[in-house]
């Protein structure tokens, strides 16, 4: 748990805010708490819970990148008690221990427990549901039932695919526990919980805020998801994934061999807890599969965050089996390895880290001059806008003697052809590791066609700044 915390909370502000995390705070998050929660439903794709204690905890610790990771980080590091509690449960205290020292040191579990969203506050109540669940299959009194009922349920409040860990609960509780009936209620009160989500989940399915993920390739999307859970990627969702320091191939061949080692040498016992948390974590990826299928494709890596806690206990299942002497555990400290040696390279490699938009800020600098600042790469938008203390546009726009452009060198040199030739390049820099940033300026107040800037989403802060939105960032 120390590990975890230092790694969690020691570089919260190594890394600028991104996309997302940057509209958290500067679009989600309002000074009233209605404004806040109100404005879920038409601009986020998952429900308010989150947002609702991320408001509190600003009230108090601001919403600087220290200030509202910490909450996730906060989150990310009690995961670890709730992990070691489940895997003792379900298995013994030796897996539940190589458990919670997977999820310390798990690249994937650290950077959503650096991030200004929901995924580490869903991981914590899933984890805490996963405790229940398994203490509910030994166990069954209402008490436990209950607390079951309500993790549950705040995990779908803050989001909706918690329901894929859910699910497969409650059908293994209904299927094995021998108090049905008290499970039934359970279970009722947990759909109580879902219907009351529905309308907030079928108002944001209609903005189509997760279109974007099926238009990935699916074998980089499967490749992202299993790179996340054995520990050899970051949080990071575009394109393919990054290179590590260890070839992907290593720590899933000690993930196959933690199961080779419950086939071979398991016991019932063993065997038992670690089906069931296969159950659980298999089934729920089942489910996102199914719904791909069916033509809702929402198969991308952090949106499993909540299944990787069962699919990791039972990785720790196989590295834990008693019968397996000494191997179980070196193999289980060599797979922890991998996962901190990943870590590590996050913290000291640009590329992979998130974009630099805190440093693109610095860089642009304040405003001279009437002047328009064009993201040619829509991912830069809202941090930008946060760094910057975007203020309104001016209608109708004035003339402009400086535009500034940021986003790759590739789609800056296409956007500089079509503005105005009065505008010539006077600076040009990298200020991320994918992003550069071109400075232009014209001799005198020059007018620029909105329809040439609207290409880009337009940022900017200062009282002489044209600042806009694009087409795309309006609807």
């Amino acid at each position: 748990m120390a590990l975890g915390a230092i790694l969690r909370f020691a570089t919260l502000d190594l890394q600028s805010f991104r996309y997302d995390e940057a509209v958290t705070v500067a679009r989600v998050l309002h000074p009233s708490l209605f404004d806040t929660l109100s404005g879920v439903p038409g601009s986020e794709s998952t429900p308010p819970l989150y947002y609702g204690l991320a408001w509190l905890w600003t009230r108090v610790f601001g919403t600087g990148e220290v200030g509202i990771r910490s909450l996730s980080a906060l989150a990310g590091t009690v995961t670890i008690v709730l992990v070691y509690l489940a895997g003792r449960e379900l298995l013994s205290r030796r897996a539940g221990l190589i458990a919670a020292a997977i999820v310390a040191v798990n690249p994937a579990m650290i950077w959503f427990s650096q991030d200004a969203r929901a995924y580490a506050l869903v991981v914590l109540l899933v984890a805490l549901s996963f405790l229940f669940f398994a203490r509910a299959l030994r166990d069954p009194a209402p008490r436990t039932l209950a607390a079951w009922a309500l993790a549950s349920a705040l995990a779908l409040a803050t989001h909706y695919f918690a329901a894929f860990v859910i699910g497969p609960e409650a059908i293994l509780l209904l299927a094995l526990s021998r108090e049905r009936k008290r499970v039934l209620v359970a279970v009722g009160a947990v759909v109580v919980a879902a219907v009351l989500l529905a309308p907030i989940a079928v108002e944001q399915a209609g903005h189509g805020h997760a279109s974007w993920i099926a238009q990935q390739a699916l074998s980089e999307r499967v490749d992202r998801a299993v790179a996340k859970l054995v520990g050899d990627d970051n949080g990071g969702t575009q394109g393919p994934r990054p290179s590590g320091p260890i070839p992907l191939l290593v720590p899933v061949a000690l993930a196959l061999s933690a199961l080779a080692l419950l086939l071979a040498r398991g016991g019932p016992v063993e065997r038992r807890g670690a089906a069931i948390a296969a159950g659980v974590g298999l089934g729920g990826v089942a489910a996102v599969l199914l719904l791909a299928a069916l033509g809702s494709d929402y198969f991308e890596g952090r949106n499993l965050m909540p299944v990787y806690v069962p699919l990791m206990v039972m990785i720790a299942a196989g590295f834990s089996v008693r019968r397996a002497g000494l191997a179980g555990p070196a193999l289980a400290a060599l797979f922890c390895i991998c996962g901190l040696v990943y870590t590590v390279e996050i913290d000291r490699l640009p590329r992979l880290q998130r974009e630099d938009l805190r440093n693109a800020a610095e860089q642009i600098g304040p405003a001279r001059a009437p002047r328009a600042i064009v993201t040619v790469r829509h991912a830069a938008n809202w941090p930008l806008r946060y760094y910057l203390d975007v203020v309104p546009a001016p209608s109708p726009l004035p003339a402009l003697r400086e535009i500034d452009l940021v986003g790759s060198r590739s789609a800056i040199d296409s956007h500089r052809r079509l503005l105005p030739a009065a505008f010539h390049l006077v600076e040009e820099k990298g200020v991320s590791y994918n992003y550069t940033l071109a400075r232009l300026r014209a001799a005198r107040p020059t007018p620029v066609p909105l329809s040439l800037l609207r290409r880009g989403a337009l940022v900017g802060g200062g009282p002489r700044t044209a600042v806009l939105v694009d087409e795309t960032a309006a609807r």
